[in-house]
């Protein structure tokens, strides 16, 4: 078999692709679906251009291994045996998924929340961590209170939210919500500069939290309000949290 080009490869399981090792160099993106998968094997880290990983229903899967840095996108769907995570993300466009992976221990929990990435993370949780030490459940509106001193004008936040449904006695099948964030300068009354603007979530689920990264410049005051806003009628912001991302590395 010849393959010359990048290619979406999906099986159910790959012990096969052993015999075609020249396709290791050219899948982009891996579907793995089985329920008696019990291992992602070592070697899946040599895919040089592997962009995409998605593990569906690999109810047998305990730990991930260390994997391509080449990576962009991860997604475990209901992989309810999976409890360790035996690697890092490195690449800093990564977009990680665990939907319904329940048995993510703390530490695999803390490493895909503490990953440093311009996109956005997603895995189980019914409330936003103590991790972040700023938080309200006032449907998406946190107020804080700097404590530099000299007020750096450039600062970096790690946002947590959670969703819930307007209306829990509804079904929905949205798969997809744009996030808006404003910043506002409290005392001055004036918005405050920020990247992004809002993130699109691409899976909506209760139960779950969202984590991603904000830049703001030209802070000027001492008292900060930031707004989580879903323009939704179905779903809206139940909670929310905040970290300066400097404290972290001040630890």
């Amino acid at each position: 078999m010849l393959w010359s080009r990048p290619l979406k490869f999906r099986m159910s399981y790959f012990e096969s692709l052993k015999e075609f090792p020249h396709a290791f160099n050219i899948i982009t993106e891996l579907v793995l679906v089985r329920e008696d998968i019990q291992e992602v094997p070592p070697w899946i880290r040599g895919m040089s251009r592997l962009r995409r990983l998605r593990l569906y229903n690999c109810n047998n899967l305990i730990s991930l291994p260390q994997l391509s840095d080449s990576l962009s996108w991860i997604d475990a769907n209901n992989c309810k045996s999976l409890e360790r995570l035996d690697c890092s993300f490195n690449n800093p466009k990564i977009c990680l998924h665990f939907a319904n992976c329940f048995k993510l221990n703390q530490e695999a929990r803390d490493l895909i929340m503490h990953t440093s990435t311009s996109r956005y993370a997603m895995l189980p949780g019914t409330q936003v961590p103590a991790f972040f030490n700023h938080r309200a459940t006032a449907e998406g509106s946190l107020k804080i209170k700097l404590n530099e001193s000299p007020l750096s004008t450039f600062l970096r936040f790690k946002a947590c939210i959670m969703l819930v449904k307007v209306n829990e006695e509804m079904s929905f099948d949205q798969r997809s919500m744009r996030v808006e964030i404003d910043i506002r300068d409290e005392q001055k009354d004036l918005n405050v500069l920020r990247t992004p603007r809002g993130y699109t979530i691409d899976r909506l689920l209760t139960e779950h939290i969202y984590t991603f990264e904000l830049e703001v410049e030209e802070v000027t005051s001492m008292d900060l309000v930031f707004e989580f806003k879903t323009y939704n009628r179905k779903w809206k912001i139940g909670e929310c949290g905040l970290l300066q991302i400097l404290e972290v590395l001040s630890c």
